[in-house]
C-alpha cells in the first residue's frame, strides 16, 4: 500500500512543471564564485610565488619579474582583461636603486675557450667595483671564522684572484647547523679576503636548499641564470653588518661558469665540503683571471600587475572596486638567505587572485581592479606610483580592500584596519560574513591603527578613497618569523587564507552590487 495517496493528473503536472522550472533557474551568481574558491588554488598560487626560484621577489629581481608572470597568466586564464594600454596587465613605474652598468663588467679566463655573457655568467656585486688581473686561487667558501676554528684563507694571496661560493658549507653540525653563521656574510669575506692581498673575488651562486625547490623550478619559465642584487634583504630581528669600503672588485658568476674556470664540477666540489664539514684540500689549476666590476645609481623599471573584471549594470560598470595585495618582499641576504614572504605577501596575492577569478565567475553589477602591487616594502612605491597614474578616473574608484598577511594567526579571526576612518565598512563586513559560510567568527576593527599607514590601502586614502586593510591577526609582534627567512609555506594555514578569502569575496561582492557608495573616508 502506497504511503502517500495517488496525485491527480493536473497535480502531477503543476509539480513537474515547479520542479522543471527550478532545475532550469539560473543559479545564484554570488554562490557561483564562491564554489571557485578553493584550497587546492590557493596552494598552487603560494608555490607559484613563495618558493626559492623567486628569490625573496625584491623590487626590482628577477624573481620579482617571475611572480609578475605567474600573476599575469592566472588573470588571463581567468578571464580578466588588461588594465594597462592596449590591454596590457603591465603597469611599469621607477624606482632608484643599485643597478650594474653592463659595459663596465667583464670576465675573461687564459686557458678557457668559453666567452662569458654578463647577465647569464656573471653579475657585479655592488659597491666592489674596479678591475684586476691575477692568478686564480680556489678558496672552498672564503670563510675564517675563529670560533669555528675553520679557516679557508691561510697565509698572504697577494696579486690572486679567489674563488669561492656564496653561502657556508651545508653541514649538520658545523657552524649553527640549519642557521646560516655571520661569518658566511658576503661582504665579511670580502674584507678578509681583501686583508689577506686578494686583488679580485669571484663568488659562486648556489642554488637554494629548499626541499621540493628543484620540482618547483622546473614548472617556472627558465630565467637567465643571474640576477644583479639590487638590494640586499634585512631582517626585523637583527641589525644589518656594517661593512667598511670593499676596494677589491668582485662578481658574482653561475655554478657552471665555475666548473668551466677550475675545469671540473664545481657543484660536487661544494657538496664534498659540505658533506666534510671542514676545509677542501684541493690544487686550484693554473689560471690567469682578469676581471672588471661596475654599478652605480640608477632608476630601474618594474611593474604593478592589474586586471580589470568588467562590470554587468551599464549604469554601474564604469566604476571600481579595488582588490589589491602587494606581490614583492625583501629578496636574498648577505649570507644567501632567502625572504621566502610566503605570508608577506604570497598570502595576500593568492587570495586576491582567487578573489578576482570568483567575481569574474559571478558577475557584479560594477567593474573590479585586481591589483598586484611591486615595492611595497619600498615605501609603498608601487601603490603610490599607481595611485598618481590610475588607470581610471579617481572619482571612479569605490572602494579599496588590501590583502597583505592574511596566512597566520587565529584560524576564525580577521583583523580589519581602516573602519574608525571609513565608518561605512561596519555594516560592509557583517553583511559579508553573514552573506555565505566564510567560518570567520571574530573580525576585529577598532584595533592595529598603529599599522594603518604601513601598507597599500594607505596610498588610496591619500587619494580619498574608502580603504581597508585585511590582516591576521594583532600584535604583529606575534608573527616571530615576520621580515626573516623563516616565512615559508609550510608554516601557513592555507585553511585560514581560503577563510579570509571569502570574507573578502563576500565584501567586494556587496561593494560591487549595493546601488549606494560609501562616503569618503576622514
Amino acid at each position: 500500500m502506497p504511503v502517500f495517496p495517488m496525485l491527480s493528473w493536473s497535480a502531477r503536472l503543476q509539480t513537474a512543471t515547479l520542479l522543471l522550472a527550478w532545475a532550469l533557474a539560473p543559479s545564484d551568481p554570488h554562490l557561483t564564485g564562491l564554489d571557485t574558491i578553493t584550497e587546492d588554488d590557493l596552494r598552487a598560487d603560494l608555490l607559484g610565488l613563495a618558493t626559492a626560484p623567486l628569490e625573496g621577489r625584491d623590487s626590482p629581481s628577477r624573481g620579482l619579474e617571475r611572480a609578475a608572470d605567474h600573476i599575469e597568466q592566472r588573470m588571463r586564464a581567468a578571464g580578466l582583461q588588461g588594465a594597462g594600454p592596449n590591454g596590457s596587465f603591465r603597469l611599469p613605474f621607477e624606482r632608484r636603486v643599485p643597478a650594474p652598468v653592463p659595459e663596465g663588467c667583464r670576465l675573461e679566463v687564459d686557458g678557457v675557450q668559453a666567452t662569458f655573457t654578463f647577465g647569464v655568467d656573471f653579475v657585479p656585486i655592488w659597491g666592489a667595483d674596479g678591475e684586476a688581473q691575477g692568478q686564480l686561487a680556489f678558496l672552498g667558501f672564503g670563510i675564517r671564522d675563529d670560533e669555528e676554528r675553520y679557516n679557508e684563507i691561510r697565509g698572504r694571496l697577494d696579486g690572486r684572484v679567489a674563488l669561492v661560493f656564496e653561502g657556508e658549507p651545508r653541514h649538520k653540525r658545523k657552524f649553527e647547523g640549519p642557521e646560516v653563521t655571520p661569518a658566511a656574510e658576503l661582504y665579511r669575506k670580502l674584507q678578509h679576503l681583501q686583508a689577506a692581498g686578494v686583488i679580485g673575488v669571484l663568488v659562486v651562486r648556489r642554488v637554494p636548499a629548499e626541499d621540493g625547490a628543484d620540482d618547483q623550478r622546473a614548472t617556472l619559465p627558465e630565467p637567465a641564470r643571474l640576477s644583479f642584487r639590487h638590494t640586499w634583504a634585512n631582517w626585523s630581528i637583527e641589525a644589518p653588518f656594517k661593512y667598511n669600503p670593499i676596494r677589491v672588485p668582485a662578481l658574482e658568476i653561475a655554478m657552471d661558469t665555475a666548473s668551466l674556470i677550475l675545469g671540473e664540477d664545481a657543484a660536487a666540489l661544494a657538496q664534498r665540503i659540505d658533506k666534510q664539514g671542514k676545509p677542501l684540500k684541493y690544487e686550484t689549476p693554473e689560471r690567469t683571471i682578469t676581471l672588471a666590476a661596475r654599478s652605480e645609481q640608477r632608476n630601474v623599471a618594474m611593474d604593478n600587475v592589474v586586471g580589470i573584471v568588467p562590470g554587468t549594470d551599464p549604469e554601474l560598470a564604469d566604476e571600481y572596486v579595488v582588490i589589491g595585495a602587494h606581490y614583492d618582499h625583501v629578496g636574498v641576504d648577505p649570507r644567501g638567505r632567502i625572504g621566502f614572504g610566503a605570508d608577506d605577501n604570497a598570502s595576500g596575492t593568492t587570495a586576491m587572485l582567487e578573489v578576482a577569478e570568483a567575481l569574474r565567475s559571478a558577475g557584479p553589477r560594477r567593474s573590479i581592479l585586481a591589483c598586484a602591487f611591486a615595492a611595497e616594502e619600498d615605501q609603498l612605491a608601487g601603490s603610490k606610483a599607481f595611485c598618481a597614474d590610475l588607470p581610471v578616473p579617481r572619482d571612479k574608484l569605490v572602494a579599496m580592500i588590501n590583502l597583505d598577511m592574511v596566512g597566520r594567526g587565529e584560524a576564525d579571526e580577521v583583523v580589519a584596519i581602516g573602519v574608525l576612518r571609513n565608518p561605512g565598512f561596519d555594516k560592509i563586513l557583517s553583511r559579508a560574513r553573514k552573506l555565505s559560510k566564510t567560518r570567520i567568527k571574530k573580525i576585529v576593527t577598532r584595533q592595529g591603527q598603529e599599522l594603518f599607514q604601513r601598507s597599500d590601502h594607505y596610498s588610496f586614502h591619500e587619494i580619498g578613497v574608502p580603504a581597508l586593510f585585511l590582516f591576521e591577526g594583532l600584535p604583529l609582534s606575534r608573527n616571530a618569523d615576520y621580515h626573516t627567512w623563516r616565512d615559508t609555506i609550510d608554516r601557513l594555514d592555507i585553511e585560514k587564507i581560503a577563510r579570509t578569502t571569502r570574507l573578502t569575496y563576500n565584501a567586494a561582492w556587496i561593494l560591487a552590487t549595493d546601488d549606494e557608495r560609501l562616503r569618503r573616508p576622514r
